[in-house]
């Protein structure tokens, strides 16, 4: 029995864009999902200051990795420590953990092109990390890229009633941003951070030098686009999530970065690209949501305004682990699926949020053990 209803009528899930469109589409999702991360890198996540997904720039070599690893293991397996905030909080990946623990399902992780692969089962596509955006020529995709990422797409959508795509790419904020603006979105100002107030001033530099450098023409396609200032999640998952769209609803797990896979998606559409757009939606958490820095709302609108989207409506003000309250002074709010996957313990398993953050607080407990 599928419980998203209520758990939408007591405020568990809230709509992000229009109420009834979000509704309907949660109303056709039964049974537990298909739960994939896409995990890839990007040089970008190098830049001093422009992530707080790693403590350091080196460390966010390992973020993608690390995540994955904790996903599939419960701890992480190439370095000691799963991927933290410099300021303190541990990775939104607890939060995912808990929630597919309460689903009772294992994730699938598909490396789209990392620095340092996981130490896990994969599904591999692969493709080379991505190079710093400023470059103007951030992907190298091979020929046959597409009809990769579509087989992927067959695969996932294969073996569950529904599917959620969700990522790890440290640094995808500033890429989510260079592909929103050079798609015509107005985005700037606008996107979320794992820092408090967005951080905009750097990334919007980035995005600038990216935008230039690559010298995009008004006819550019989404493909072209991604590859000059993308990062490589971003095609790959558009194209899995439009294939897969086909057979089963698809839910895109996370804020901003799976804003402009959603533009991205939309553009392929216009471009020919085949799939349901009515059976893709977003899900993601109440911080990004809620993000006065930001306005996820505002720019899923721009690009479709009849797109479904909704928050997993979290709240570790109460917690009692001082990681896990800094949630809520606007640290990292979001990552690795964490508001999809939740969304999805709310309506599958019909756990309440009590229970849920106990079991967040319980993981995170034992990151130090």
């Amino acid at each position: 029995m599928s419980f998203f209803v209520p758990a939408f009528e007591d405020g568990r899930i809230r709509a992000v864009t229009h109420e009834k469109r979000s509704l309907e589409f949660i109303s056709g999702l039964s049974g537990a999902p298909l739960f994939a991360c896409v995990i890839g890198s990007t040089e970008t996540a190098l830049i001093e200051g422009i992530s707080a997904a790693g403590a350091t720039p080196e460390k966010r070599r390992y973020t993608a990795a690390l995540d994955a690893e904790f996903l599939v293991y419960g701890r992480p397996v190439t370095l000691p420590d799963i991927p933290r905030n410099p300021l303190g909080p541990p990775s939104p990946v607890v939060i995912t953990h808990a929630s597919l623990k309460e689903m009772e399902i294992a994730p699938v992780i598909v490396d789209s092109g990392t620095e340092v692969p996981p130490a896990t089962p994969i599904l591999d596509l692969k493709l080379k990390p991505g190079k710093d955006i400023r470059t103007g020529k951030a992907l190298d995709l091979p020929a046959d890229f597409a009809d990769r990422c579509r087989a992927a797409g067959r695969v996932l959508a294969c073996q569950k009633e529904w599917l959620i795509l969700s990522e790890s790419v440290p640094g995808g904020t500033t890429t989510a941003l260079s592909i929103l603006l050079a798609l015509g979105i107005d985005a700037l100002g606008k996107v979320s951070s794992s820092m408090p107030g967005g951080n905009h001033s750097q990334k919007e530099e980035v995005v600038r030098t990216a935008l230039k450098n690559a010298a995009l023409k008004a006819g550019s396609t989404g493909m072209e686009i991604a590859s000059a200032v993308g990062d490589p999640m971003q095609p790959a998952v558009a194209l899995m999530a439009l294939e897969a769209s086909k057979r089963v609803p698809v839910v895109l797990g996370g804020g901003t970065q799976m804003a402009a896979v959603y533009a991205l998606i939309c553009r392929l559409v216009k471009e020919g690209e085949e799939g349901n757009l009515r059976n893709i939606g977003l899900a993601t958490t109440s911080w990004v949501a809620a993000d006065p820095s930001a306005d996820l709302r505002g720019i899923l609108l721009e690009i479709n305004d009849e797109v479904p989207a909704l928050a997993a409506w979290l709240d570790f003000g109460g917690s009692r682990l001082q990681g896990l309250r800094m949630y809520e002074e606007g640290l990292v709010k979001e990552g690795v699926g964490a508001g999809a996957a939740a969304f999805g313990a709310f309506g599958v398993a019909n756990v309440s949020h009590g229970r849920l953050v106990e079991k967040i607080e319980k993981i995170t407990e034992g990151l130090n053990g």
